[in-house]
């Protein structure tokens, strides 16, 4: 993901979405996951899950709380699914979160520089 970062930001692969309520998410980062908040804003955006479930998922992906994952990731695609958001495109951005980097759970504070 660190290199697809590079990468899109010089221009040499298009950023694309997996859903366009992801656009104004991940548009400063060129589609990529970087920061934590991001995880919460996609679990808010997509499943409107409350705040605080949000960041309980962001949570349990940071400390690679599997068991907590899997709990969450029913609440995200109930939520996605009642938002339209098909079981497919749901799984593939439930997927992104989870599969992040380490450097996917930084805070803003800390922007990486490229």
């Amino acid at each position: 993901m660190v290199d697809d970062f590079v990468r899109r930001k010089h221009g040499e692969i298009k950023v694309a979405y997996l859903h366009p309520a992801l656009q104004p998410i991940l548009e400063e980062t060129y589609g990529v996951i970087v920061y934590q908040e991001q995880v919460m804003q996609i679990a808010r955006a997509l499943a409107r899950l409350l705040a605080g479930s949000a960041d309980l998922l962001r949570r349990a992906m940071g400390k690679k709380k599997f068991e907590v994952m899997e709990k969450e990731k029913a609440k995200f695609m109930a939520g996605a699914a009642h938002n339209g958001v098909s079981i497919e495109v749901g799984n593939s951005i439930f997927d992104l979160m989870e599969k992040s980097p380490d450097m996917a759970l930084i805070n803003r504070t800390r922007r990486p520089t490229v």
